[in-house]
């Protein structure tokens, strides 16, 4: 192990006892279940006769949790459905008369280190894909499984030569980048920052693998972004740009150019964002992902509405509705149909946008998304502003208000609809001033 021996941590007969019964939740399990990927013989013998206890014959099937507890976590899962396929073994067995004992089925023999070692880098890049591919769906499995990749990868025995020491290094690397991005996704900045610090250390220790680089970049830079750091994000950025152009990695190139643009949007320039979004769109393959190529059409159409290039902005939209339609999901589409709600009321067509705009604030409210909602509900108040329908304004600020307030969201955003009310009552509420909430409406959303 790089830095010298460890002391090893097992855990104790009462974690394991908890562990065997499913009573642990996926925070707590994560390093008991890396430790006993180890192979640890100590652990195994020790759990032997708390296995006999849980599994033995008799024992009833626990019932289903109502809430759905036991199954938030895939060992939890697997768990359970051990303890089922237990049960029904158990029904069997007395139902069939025993006719002869069972001979013992020797232990298989143990593993030698470097066969432990092979099977552990394997198990770790396992669950490394495993957690990338909860970023969409479950952020915190995403967390818990890059956890469990870190406690893995720095418990697995260091090689004796020193290109296999470099290579270890580069593994653990790359599990704390993961869990940095994961903490990062599930809106844990200080938590990623940590972690993305632990993954550039181990990165020292390695084999200075450009493309290891290039990746603790490109997602320190994401960080940045969250962080509002932007002018550090993007000087990140530009070098995993150069970086990987210099690597042949086209498809990478063009994503951080998205990246980048992106970042340049949120520092207020939305021009020179939809130049860098183009150039980025225009060096990545749509087919090879999809996923990207949404993501940066998202964003050049919100930079141009922000821009107020009205007509661009429309005639991509109109472009884009397969790519929507094809990749997008529900949350895609509503903000899809939000967009277009702003273009309508841009180019005047009120009928369109007033339809567009609550269709997209009713769907953001149903998916519990106040800050979207909120954005949805002034551009819908900026139209009936318009239309002298001031009493319409009041109630939907109002229900803004109330639904800001239950979920104790931040007394800035809470602040900004109470002054925008209070304008309201005293009939000065302008254009500029609904803007000017939503910019910062939209402010405190990002910096969430």
């Amino acid at each position: 192990m790089t830095g010298g021996e460890r002391a090893v941590i097992h855990p104790s007969p009462a974690q394991l006892n908890r562990f065997l019964s499913g009573e642990m939740s996926g925070c707590e399990a994560a390093p008991v279940v890396a430790h006993l990927l180890t192979g640890c013989e100590a652990c195994r013998e020790q759990m032997a006769p708390l296995a006999t206890v849980v599994f033995a014959r008799g024992v009833a099937p626990e019932p289903p949790l109502s809430d759905g507890a036991e199954y938030d976590f895939p060992i939890f899962r697997a768990f359970a459905s051990v303890r089922r396929y237990t049960a029904t073994l158990t029904r069997e067995y007395r139902e069939v008369p025993e006719e002869r004992p069972l001979k013992e089925v020797p232990p298989p023999p143990p593993l030698s280190i470097h066969e432990r070692t092979v099977r552990d880098e394997l198990r770790c890049h396992t669950l490394l894909e495993r957690s990338r591919s909860l970023r969409q769906s479950d952020p915190e499995g995403m967390v818990l499984t890059a956890a469990l990749a870190v406690t893995l990868a720095e418990h697995i025995s260091e090689p004796e030569h020193a290109a296999g020491s470099a290579a270890l290094a580069d593994l653990q690397a790359r599990a704390w980048a993961e869990l940095g991005n994961s903490r990062r996704v599930a809106d844990d900045l200080s938590g990623s920052e940590a972690a993305l610090a632990r993954a550039v250390e181990c990165a020292g220790q390695g084999a200075r693998d450009p493309r290891l680089l290039a990746l603790l970049m490109d997602l320190t830079a994401s960080l940045y972004v969250d962080q509002r750091r932007f002018a550090e994000a993007v000087r990140l950025l530009d070098c995993t740009h150069a970086l990987y152009q210099t690597l042949g990695e086209t498809q990478k190139a063009g994503r951080t150019l998205i990246s980048k643009g992106i970042a340049t949007g949120y520092a207020l320039d939305s021009e020179k964002a939809v130049r860098l979004l183009g150039q980025g769109l225009a060096l990545i393959d749509a087919e090879r992902d999809p996923k990207l190529a949404l993501a940066g059409v998202h964003s050049l159409l919100y930079f141009l509405v922000e821009g107020e290039r009205l007509a661009e902005a429309s005639r991509l939209l109109d472009l884009s509705r397969p790519l929507y339609a094809a990749h997008g999901g529900r949350l895609d589409k509503l903000k899809a149909r939000w967009l277009e709600g702003l273009i309508a009321a841009g180019l005047g067509d009120e009928a369109s946008a007033e339809r567009a705009l609550n269709e997209a604030r009713t769907g953001f409210a149903s998916a519990e998304l106040p800050y979207d909602a909120a954005l949805a509900s002034l551009a819908l108040a900026e139209l009936w502003l318009r239309g002298g329908c001031p009493r319409k304004i009041k109630r939907l600020v109002n229900e803004m208000l109330a639904i800001f307030q239950a979920r104790k969201i931040r007394r800035e955003a809470i602040a900004a609809l109470l002054m925008l009310r209070e304008t309201l009552e005293r009939e000065g509420a302008t254009v500029a001033l609904l803007r000017s909430v939503a910019s910062e409406l939209a402010r405190l959303e990002r910096e969430r």
